[in-house]
């Protein structure tokens, strides 16, 4: 018996027990699997009903819905969930309130994450061990240790894992234009990527509220410290605070940097130096925050890391983008451009045709989703796998420890470990709060 068939069999039988123990906010029973459509649990929405702002963990949702079918659903804010059922599964998928659920349910082929960072790698993981496919919003993980396990128990557990970076695969051709530009030599002899990420957030002292009854704050909170509820901890601004993200740096850097170490080779490497400057929100001692009522995330920042083959690579807070500097010229992309002379000579000179599809290793190009649903399916590696991804993010919380301890760093790309550091190498983990361990 195949498992579809076996899948089919046991929606029959899981419905009343998953309603007898689930927490849930609306009604509706699990849909039916139908035809070859994978069935799915979305796990974090998102959505602030002030600002009608809606959250990734809602847009993920809504693309996936075209090419499989949302049969559970997972929030901790009722608002968020009432809304997310109704515009992403039309009110027909089973809503819970603890994510586990969805993991235990064998009827689940696969969960896409849209949660806050700090939760991602808990859930993926757990996901992983348990069968499921992934499709984790970026970035993947608050430390490097974090990236480690992601990478380690994909490996284990071959499980496909797409990374929602999706300028691997949309907004034109813009960034696989400037990747087969930079590897075919059009710029002559890279030395130099200037990756402009925009300023943080600033902000700060921020005074308590009252927890609001939609929300459950302590599940928010999960592995993260206990606190006292603040707006500002949560929803969008969750970026900036190292307890739960990695502000700027890591947010557009999971994009960028990820961008430049494709075009350089380097997805399975990182920098070996690293120094920082910053303006920060607060100050910080021994990397850690002074405050709890203030940003913690860098304002304006730069980074400068040096790769092998003599490339500098500039991450700071200027104008959002990429510029691929060479001794023959140089190109600026992002996701409204791509400009410079070499482009302009592409008119007279075009790349060969099958350029830009080397740069995807031969993979047809289509949507994120798709690519990630197309995987699920034939169980090949999606265009945004996780082993280059967590290189990427390395690059960016590398960046971020040196600004939090104010010093220059040496990394070793081989072992992931700072050379002669150990203060520094005491921030590549994080402790966790109790009843929310990681399990490896």
């Amino acid at each position: 018996m195949s498992q579809r068939t076996n899948r089919r069999l046991f929606l029959s039988r899981c419905v009343s027990s998953v309603a007898a123990t689930s927490v849930a906010y609306g009604s509706g029973d699990l849909v039916a699997a139908k035809n070859d459509r994978p069935l799915l649990g979305l796990i974090g929405a998102g959505y602030q009903p002030e600002t009608k702002r809606k959250g990734r963990g809602i847009a993920i949702g809504l693309a996936a819905s075209g090419l499989a079918d949302i049969a559970m659903l997972c929030e901790i804010d009722s608002q968020a969930a009432d809304y997310a059922s109704e515009t992403v599964c039309g009110g027909k998928a089973k809503v819970v309130h603890d994510y586990r659920y969805v993991i235990d349910d064998p009827s689940i082929e696969a969960v896409l994450i849209g949660t806050p960072d700090h939760w991602h790698a808990k859930i993926a993981i757990e996901a992983m061990k348990a069968g499921k496919d992934v499709y984790c919003e970026k970035p993947v993980a608050v430390t490097v240790q974090e990236g480690q396990w992601l990478r380690d128990v994909a490996q284990q557990t071959n499980r496909v894992f797409q990374v929602g970076t999706q300028q691997r695969s949309e907004y034109g051709q813009r960034f696989l234009t400037a990747i087969a530009m930079v590897r075919a030599g059009r710029l002559g002899k890279l030395r130099r990527i200037h990756i402009g990420l925009n300023e943080g957030w600033e902000g700060g002292p921020f005074s308590t509220q009252p927890t609001p009854k939609t929300l459950d704050w302590e599940r928010w909170l999960g592995p993260a410290p206990m606190t006292d509820y603040l707006p500002q901890r949560s929803h969008r601004t969750f970026r900036w605070w190292y307890e739960y993200a990695g502000g700027q740096l890591c947010d557009w850097g999971a994009h960028h940097v990820d961008i430049a170490q494709w075009a350089i080779e380097q997805q399975a490497s990182g920098p070996t130096t690293i120094k920082t400057t910053a303006r920060l929100n607060q100050p910080l001692v021994n990397g850690q925050a002074t405050r709890d009522d203030t940003y913690n995330t860098p304002i304006t920042f730069s980074a400068e890391c040096q790769f092998a083959g003599g490339i500098t690579m500039l991450i700071d807070s200027s104008r959002n983008g990429i510029t691929f500097e060479g001794d023959q010229g140089r190109i600026f992309v992002n996701r409204g451009t791509l400009e410079g002379k070499p482009v302009d000579a592409l008119r007279d000179a075009p790349l060969p045709e099958d350029a830009i599809a080397n740069v995807y290793g031969g993979t047809p190009a289509v949507s994120h989703m798709q690519n990630f649903i197309d995987c699920v399916q034939s169980r090949d590696t999606p265009i945004s796998d996780i082993d280059s991804h967590h290189r990427t993010l390395s690059t960016c919380h590398l960046a971020n420890i040196s600004v939090r301890l104010g010093r220059p760093l040496r990394w070793d790309p081989l072992r992931e470990r700072f050379l002669g550091d150990e203060e520094a190498n005491a921030l590549l983990s994080r402790q966790y709060r109790k009843g929310y361990e990681i399990d490896v």
